[in-house]
């Protein structure tokens, strides 16, 4: 699956309306067992004029994800582009945003149903993982870019690092997000957390020598 761009908005305001009611109808039955007509009925449209729209459930539930995703994704965005920022504080700021667009309900309601349908229909989580993971993956690519540039981290293997940033940054905050019940942190809370796990990161992949 290639990349999908975060510049995907709803056409109309009418379009807007039934990803509204799709959010609604996927976060209350599940991906599965879902179907075209709830979200109809749910958006007070008709089978055809849904069909009209989306090519079918899985391209719908595209649409809900790229429009979820940009929710947000300007700001990721604006921070990756500034070419101006200290790569270090940049880093954090990313950290920080990121954390807590992870952490909007919405976002984790979509997590919880890729979750739940992953086994039965990998291409749910392909869907999210497309419009999520691979614009982390590559806005995070020019702001590393810039850390090797500066001789702050020294990075032999990506991968590594991915994993290390990743883990560092959502703790065991998404979890307790998608099992519930746990108290959302303040937005001071993602900020000190994210600052935190960065410079442990940067300490990590410091030059060695």
């Amino acid at each position: 699956m290639s990349t999908a761009s975060t510049d995907v908005a709803p056409a109309d305001p009418r379009e807007e309306e039934i990803l509204r009611a799709a959010f609604e109808v996927f976060t209350a039955k599940g991906f599965h067992r879902a179907t075209m007509l709830d979200v109809a009925t749910a958006a007070r449209a008709s089978k055809a004029t849904l069909y009209s729209r989306f090519a079918g459930k899985a391209a719908l539930f595209a649409a809900l994800v790229a429009w979820g995703t940009r929710q947000g994704a300007a700001a990721l965005e604006a921070i990756a582009d500034d070419a101006t920022l200290d790569p270090a504080a940049a880093l954090e700021r990313f950290a920080a945003r990121l954390l807590a667009q992870m952490l909007q309900p919405e976002k984790v309601a979509l997590l919880r149903i890729a979750v739940a349908e992953g086994a039965r229909m990998p291409e749910v989580g392909a869907i999210l993982s497309g419009y999520t993971r691979e614009h982390g993956l590559r806005l995070g690519r020019v702001l590393v870019g810039r850390l090797v540039a500066k001789g702050v981290v020294e990075i032999a293997d990506a991968e590594e690092f991915g994993h290390a940033f990743i883990g560092l940054l959502q703790g065991e905050w998404v979890t307790h997000a998608l099992l519930g019940g746990a108290v959302a942190p303040t937005p001071e809370q993602i900020e000190a957390h994210a600052r935190r796990a960065m410079r442990r990161l940067l300490r990590a992949f410091a030059p060695q020598g």
